[in-house]
Parts: structure tokens; C-alpha cells; sequence
């Protein structure tokens, strides 16, 4: 059967599953086997035994296909940029942190 867990109770390890007929069966941990712990809000698929809930599952849902993820290119290869433009700006900024650095050398000895 498939139902729905509205109920458990974690100190006494006992719930209430609610079947797609509206119909109330009640259930223990030592029927659980799903994945984790059982809580309000999880459907389940079960059987029935004796008026209660045995064999409780975590209900099986359909596989949804894996949606294409569309990434950004790195900036170096962003459109309009190539490695050819990039480069001349990093081989730039290592110029000018060179004659800052000769500066301050000059500066100390000058001192």
C-alpha cells in the first residue's frame, strides 16, 4: 500500500501512517526500512499485517532526468578576450610592480 507517515513519536518509536484511502494504520521502528528515521511528511510504501503497518519503505519515486547545466567559460576565454589580449595586461601590471619595487630600493639608498 502507499501512504503517508502524519505521526512518530521518537521517545515511544511509534507512528501513524494515513493510506491513500484516508484509512489510519499504526506502525513501530522495528517495522521501519527506509532511509533515516521516519517523520510526518514522508510517503511511504507499506504492507499490512494484523491491522498495523509492517514493512515500511520510503515510497519509490520516478527518476527525473539530470537537467544540462550551462557553465561560464573562464574570463580568459570569455567572448571578445582572448589569451593573445589578457596576457599583454598581466605582462603590465608585473612591469609596474618591478619599477615599484626599484623605487622604493632607490628611495631607501637615497636616504
Amino acid at each position: 500500500m502507499i501512504g503517508e507517515i502524519i505521526h512518530f513519536d521518537d521517545a515511544e518509536q511509534q507512528g501513524t501512517i494515513r493510506d491513500e484511502k484516508g484509512g489510519e494504520h499504526a506502525f513501530d521502528l522495528v517495522g521501519w526500512r527506509g532511509r533515516g528515521l521516519p517523520g510526518p511528511g514522508v510517503a511511504v510504501d507499506f504492507e499490512l499485517r494484523d491491522g498495523r503497518a509492517v514493512q515500511v519503505f520510503n515510497a519509490r519515486i520516478k527518476q527525473q532526468k539530470a537537467r544540462r547545466v550551462v557553465s561560464m567559460p573562464p574570463e580568459s576565454e570569455a567572448p571578445g578576450t582572448t589569451a593573445d589580449t589578457v596576457r599583454p595586461a598581466i605582462r603590465k601590471r608585473w612591469w609596474l610592480v618591478g619599477l615599484a619595487i626599484v623605487v622604493l630600493v632607490l628611495a631607501g639608498l637615497w636616504i
